[in-house]
């Protein structure tokens, strides 16, 4: 499965299905009433724009049908 990220150096979109999750602390109550999942998702591999082996947390990851933030 493929998940879209944006490089945080260059601002850019790109999928990839080259990643773990870490962190996992599950489903947790959000802000707006809803739920959110707390974890964060690592690359595998360098990000094609800058080369870096990012980071991300989950709430950072556009949704990958819509391509848009929560």
């Amino acid at each position: 499965m493929k998940l879209m990220f944006i490089c945080p150096v260059y601002n850019r979109i790109f999928e990839s299905a080259a990643f773990h999750i870490v962190e996992n602390k599950g489903i947790v109550p959000a802000a707006n009433g809803g739920k959110t999942l707390d974890a964060k998702v690592a690359l595998d591999e360098p990000c094609p724009f800058c080369g870096n082996t990012h980071v991300f947390r989950a709430e950072e990851l556009p949704c990958p049908l819509t391509g848009r933030l929560s």
